[in-house]
């Protein structure tokens, strides 16, 4: 009685003996009959269109070509508007999109495919991230479509999906079961080629005449099969490698590998044959072996990077409670959802957009973002972030910002850009990897010539020996995987890296400048008196005030845009005078707000020691005057950030030699502020002029500065300075261009961000280090005949292992 045969989940013919095609379908693992079949589930799924299969009426038709790469030619899919809208922003003229692509599998791969990329009409830029293999591709919809950049790809062996967390998740998960079979698979069987190899040696090798004894020609055939099995299974990715590395007309790191492979199985058939010679079985084994243990914990620091930069992006719900007019509730995709929604969002639920209260309070754990574990309050009126997490009460907000805008996407945005941003040293060691495998194929040729001629039974081995030992995928590993947990630790902090680059100066600035305003203190500045200095009443001061300071982006007018105000005015001309204040025209009267001196126009008269007084007690003082006049001075209060009275003494520990105070603030009110916080030196009454010089000249001495400011009011200073970190909230995130932006409150946390960034460049330091003279000496050592072909595959996988280590090392140790 035959058994049943189970049938192709896509077109529902007999799946043939011997095919193991599968994918992920509506949460169960389906089979298919062919490549063809599985590559269009795999492309409707991707595309989340999976409930074409909960619905159809019968099976699909089978694909004409079974290639993977004919089956993006026929769906258009990833063309359409209402699929893009969920992983492509940008406008008519230029589109974005971040792609996951498989099978890269070192420095050569990004080349091959950012240079083929780079070649098609239409496509504007290209950038591919070895550790975590996400692709950003930059092209004119006008002139090619995002289906032909998919067809592209697999064109040349590789496949690319919308990027997605989960369905990278999903991918990794599969990739980490297949690498695990195929290694359980080459431990298990080269165990008896290990033993044969061993015994072997224990009991030497041919007869007085030369011959084998039985044994151990039985045991040469017996290695010839069980080898023959490992290539086939367990070493398949790296034939399939090569083979796509020769067919695109380049050198990946797969060429030399399977070169050296094949060289040994060749040279060892010949010896079974003729029963005479050396074979290299057990090095065979022991190599695939080693490689896949090496590329196993290879692939779990890339899992490892990848997840630490993905974490905000997991949390995120994929639907929402949408509140209509009456108040009742729909479910809608994240994606659909738009500014002015209205949401309900339930303790334990995760905030999915940026949004405003409406209605209600509770308490929000924001650690995602800040990296700070405390809950925070938020009430009517003010802002949730999506990502965060409601923890107390049911709350009604009101969408601000679409997926496309939110915090979340910006912050991925700014990772994305850092991590494009590599220290120089990385981007020439990454170019060198490519250029390695040419090299060291022509070291080898040179060594089979040498040994060929001045004893050629050590032409094989020593050969041999070149290829394995070589290892350009540390070299390639070096760097991208220590950046790329970096910055995943640094988001963990509250810190966003916007310029991996500017990691070097960070960590060994000797000069570190800090604002005052929003930076020392939390800027959250409350009024907390209004003193009278005129006939007006109360509530035309504060209607004035509100309306001068609406269109102001200081710190400080927070505190004045939430105030209640009865009387509502429009300011004319308006303007900002950066370190000063702010003047507009109101109803034919000409309004300032701002310093005392700025107010009055220089003639400060008797007000002067009023403000000085109120100076003296911690106090801002805003002085409000209408046509050169006093109305009234306002009075503000700042606290100061939790964790400034040990940033100090954390950066002296860090190496820094001296730490300034620059503030447009009065003198008075700066020196009270720095009192206890340890600085080398407060100024204030500054102009963004005075800070620009005072770093200009810090700079002429010959020492690099790292300026902490609020991100908007002091950007030339930012700018100037060889290091910047802006202090600023997530719904500024669009407008700062700075290299560091720190998110959180507690101000220790600069000192773990500079921590971090000297581990990190030491790390680096150290993986280049390590991986260039271990191929300066390892190479002519194995070339001399010093070192066996199974001593260079153990040498080559721990390589690889030591270099991915120390960056894991790098990561475990800067952990909360």
């Amino acid at each position: 009685m035959s058994a049943v045969q189970t049938p192709c989940y896509h077109c529902g013919q007999t799946i043939p003996n011997g095919v193991n095609e599968a994918t992920e379908v509506l949460g169960e693992r389906r089979r298919f009959c062919c490549t063809g079949c599985k590559s269009v589930a795999k492309a409707i799924v991707d595309a989340g269109l999976d409930d074409y299969y909960r619905h159809r009426q019968g099976w699909s038709g089978r694909p004409d070509d079974s290639d993977g790469r004919d089956i993006l030619r026929k769906l258009d899919l990833y063309d359409r508007p209402d699929i893009q809208k969920g992983f492509v922003r940008g406008s008519e003229h230029a589109r974005e999109a971040h792609l996951i692509l498989e099978n890269i599998r070192c420095a050569a791969c990004l080349w091959v495919n950012e240079r083929h990329l780079r070649g098609l009409d239409g496509v504007l830029d290209v950038e591919i991230d070895y550790a975590t293999e996400r692709a950003r591709v930059v092209w004119d919809p006008r002139r090619i479509a995002l289906s032909r950049i998919l067809e592209a790809i697999a064109a040349i062996g590789y496949h690319a999906h919308p990027y997605d967390p989960a369905h990278r998740e999903q991918l990794l998960a599969d990739a980490r079961r297949r690498d695990g079979q195929r290694l359980l698979f080459a431990g298990v069987t080269g165990m008896p080629v290990m033993q044969m190899a061993l015994a072997t040696y224990l009991m030497g090798g041919p007869g007085a005449d030369g011959s084998l004894p039985l044994w151990q020609a039985v045991g040469r055939w017996i290695g010839l099969l069980i080898v023959l099995a490992i290539l086939s299974y367990s070493a398949q990715d790296f034939f399939v490698g090569a083979w796509r590395d020769l067919r695109n007309r380049r050198l990946g790191m797969d060429v030399p590998i399977v070169l050296g492979l094949l060289t040994a199985l060749f040279g060892s058939l010949a010896g079974t044959i003729s029963q005479s010679g050396e074979v290299y079985y057990d090095s065979i084994a022991m190599f695939v072996f080693f490689l896949l243990v090496a590329r196993h914990i290879e692939m779990r620091g890339r899992r490892t990077a990848a997840a630490a930069l993905d974490r905000m992006a997991k949390v995120i719900p994929a639907t929402a409670q949408r509140l209509q007019p009456d108040d009742s509730e729909e479910t809608v995709a994240v994606v659909d959802l738009h500014p002015g929604d209205r949401l309900r969002i339930r303790p334990g639920e995760t905030v999915p957009l940026d949004g405003t209260i409406e209605s209600g309070s509770s308490g929000f754990d924001e650690s995602l973002l800040t990296g700070e574990s405390l809950p925070v309050e938020r009430g009517e009126g003010d802002a949730v972030v999506g990502g965060s997490c409601n923890r107390d009460q049911s709350i009604v907000m009101v969408v601000t910002h679409d997926r496309a805008d939110s915090t979340e996407s910006r912050i991925r945005q700014l990772l994305d850009s850092g991590l494009r941003h590599r220290p120089r040293y990385a981007v020439l060691a990454e170019r060198a990897a490519t250029f390695f495998v040419g090299a060291i194929l022509i070291l080898a040729s040179l060594t089979a010539l040498y040994w060929w001629q001045m004893d050629p039974a050590q032409a094989l081995p020593n050969t041999l020996a070149v290829l394995i030992v070589t290892c350009p995928c540390a070299l390639a590993l070096a760097t991208p995987v220590t950046l790329a947990l970096a910055a995943g630790r640094f988001s963990e902090m509250g810190v966003v890296p916007a310029r991996m680059d500017a990691i070097e100066t960070l960590a060994k600035a000797p000069v570190v400048a800090l604002d005052k305003t929003g930076t020392l203190t939390e800027g959250r500045p409350r009024l907390v008196e209004t003193v009278p200095l005129s006939d007006l009443p109360a509530e035309q001061i504060l209607g004035v005030v509100h309306a001068l300071e609406s269109l102001s982006e200081h710190p400080l007018a927070q505190a004045f845009r939430q105030m209640l105000v009865t009387v509502a005015y429009r300011p004319e001309d308006w303007q900002n005078h950066p370190g000063q204040g702010v003047s507009a025209n109101i109803e034919g009267r000409h309004w300032r707000l701002g310093r005392l001196d700025f107010a009055l126009a220089g003639n400060g008269g008797p007000l002067a020691e009023t403000v000085a007084a109120l100076n003296k007690q911690g106090h801002l003082v805003q002085t409000l005057s209408r046509d050169g006049v006093a109305v009234a001075l306002l009075v503000l209060a700042d606290g100061i950030r939790p964790g400034a009275g040990q940033l100090s003494a954390g950066l002296r520990a860090q190496g820094v030699k001296h730490i300034e105070v620059l503030s447009g603030d009065t003198d008075t009110s700066v020196r009270r502020v720095c009192a206890a916080l340890g600085v080398d030196g407060a100024q204030g009454n500054l102009t963004p002029a005075d800070k620009l010089a005072w770093i200009r000249s810090r700079q002429q001495r010959g020492e690099q500065v790292w300026m902490v400011g609020d991100g908007i009011n002091d950007a030339p200073t930012l700018a100037a300075a060889d290091c910047s970190l802006s202090m600023q909230g997530g719904a500024d995130l669009a407008r700062i261009h700075s290299d560091f932006l720190f998110l959180g409150q507690d101000m220790s946390l600069l000192v773990r961000a500079r921590q971090l960034a000297r581990r990190t460049r030491n790390t680096i330091r150290q993986n280049l280090l390590w991986a260039a003279a271990y191929n300066l000496l390892a190479v002519p050592a194995a070339a001399a005949g010093l070192i066996p072909p199974w001593g260079a595959a153990i040498g080559m996988s721990l390589s690889s292992l030591l270099v991915v280590g120390n960056a894991w090392r790098m990561y475990r140790s800067t952990a909360p």
